[in-house]
């Protein structure tokens, strides 16, 4: 009876003894998912962050992609003004060019110098006015009336810069500066017709129909 109850008692401590090692074997796998789910939940915490900042630097990364997007865009649109400029300017320079070809030039002919005697093509004295005239007399405006039947020739002096016109109220076809001496036998009230010119004390007759305003020019005494 008594080696029946020793008996029992040993198997009794050989079950418990199981079932102690088998509890203790789940603690000891409960700690461990613990520490797993501890050591996950940081790296979760830690790849949150991670996410945050690769966010916040994808952010910058588009922000700094569409300044250089408009900053291309400006200077695409800079690029093209230039070049709308430059062709302006082009068309400007290429105008000025045909006008100056097309402008009227009043040049001078050359003197011929003969033994230190000056040569002078024209003279004065022969630029008369012929008094046959073959139309009928007609009224002339204001403007273009002359002073008197004299034909002789005087010489006048540019008073200021003057323009130089084609004819009577014509066109501008070149400037004279200040004191540049020229003659004349034919003027109006308003207008002085230039039928000579001096360049360098030399004058010469006037190869085209050239006109000055008389508030411009002085009359020399003879």
């Amino acid at each position: 009876m008594r080696l029946l109850f020793t008996f029992l008692i040993l198997c009794f401590t050989l079950v418990n003894a199981d079932e102690v090692q088998r509890i203790e074997s789940i603690v000891s796998d409960i700690s461990k998912l613990r520490s797993d789910y501890v050591r996950v939940q940081s790296s979760l915490v830690e790849m949150e962050v991670r996410l945050e900042e690769e966010k916040e630097q994808n952010t910058i990364l588009h922000q700094d992609l569409n300044l250089y997007s408009d900053y291309t865009q400006k200077e695409e649109d800079y690029k093209n003004k230039i070049l709308s400029l430059e062709n302006e300017i082009k068309s400007l320079n290429n105008s000025i060019k045909l006008k100056e070809k097309n402008k009227i030039i009043c040049k001078t002919t050359k003197q011929k110098v003969m033994k230190n005697k000056i040569v002078i093509k024209k003279c004065l004295n022969n630029q008369i006015l012929s008094d046959n005239n073959k139309f009928p007399t007609l009224l002339m405006k204001e403007q273009y009336k002359t002073d008197g039947t004299d034909s002789a020739a005087y010489s006048y002096r540019v008073k200021r810069e003057a323009s130089i016109y084609d004819g009577v109220d014509g066109v501008q076809v070149d400037v004279w500066e200040e004191f540049t001496s020229f003659t004349s036998n034919e003027r109006t009230k308003q207008w002085i017709k230039i039928t000579g010119y001096f360049v360098e004390k030399v004058w010469s007759a006037s190869t085209k129909d050239i006109w000055i305003k008389s508030s411009d020019a002085l009359k020399r005494e003879k």
